[in-house]
């Protein structure tokens, strides 16, 4: 009984009843939903970091490139997400899209609206969840991560150019 009462008490508070109205709004609602995913992705992979650093089966030099490469796709996924969501949920965006998908129904303007909201709230999530997420997030973040893992490596071609080129300066002198 405690629980339930508890329970009751959050969904009757203030801010809930405030955040309920809110959710008329289709636009709110794709963004809420947006964010939600979002921020279960970003937790996804912060985990995903965890775990793989704390795992003794794997290599270090694997369990570094994994690590670097989960943090680098949950910050890329956030980021990623975010802006095409945003983008694709944009009014003026979403009405030039409309005008040209949903010609037929310009004249009936609670159908043309009807759909343009349906249509933005799909559209919001689809290019988030899957362009964003499974197709540019894997590019950018692999290149991040190559970045990162070989930015090492000019730094010991050029350290090691100086120490070659040392002992030939000092002969000729």
């Amino acid at each position: 009984m405690k629980i339930q009462s508890v329970l009751a008490n959050i969904a009757n508070s203030k801010f809930m009843v405030n955040h309920i109205k809110k959710c008329d709004d289709p636009k709110f609602l794709t963004r809420t939903l947006l964010l939600t995913s979002v921020s279960k992705d970003v937790f996804a992979y912060g985990l995903r970091v965890h775990n793989t650093l704390k795992n003794d089966k794997i290599p270090e030099d694997k369990k570094k490139y994994s690590a670097h490469m989960d943090l680098a796709s949950g910050i890329t996924t956030a980021v990623v997400q975010i802006s095409t969501g945003f983008l694709m949920s944009n009014e003026k965006f979403q009405n030039n899209i409309a005008k040209k998908i949903f010609k037929p129904l310009k004249d009936n303007k609670r159908a043309f609206n009807a759909a343009k909201t349906s249509f933005s709230a799909i559209s919001t999530m689809v290019v988030a969840t899957l362009l964003a997420k499974r197709i540019l997030t894997p590019l950018i973040a692999s290149r991040l991560v190559y970045r990162v893992e070989h930015a090492h490596d000019k730094n010991t071609k050029t350290d090691t150019n100086i120490q070659n080129k040392a002992p030939n300066v000092q002969n000729k002198m």
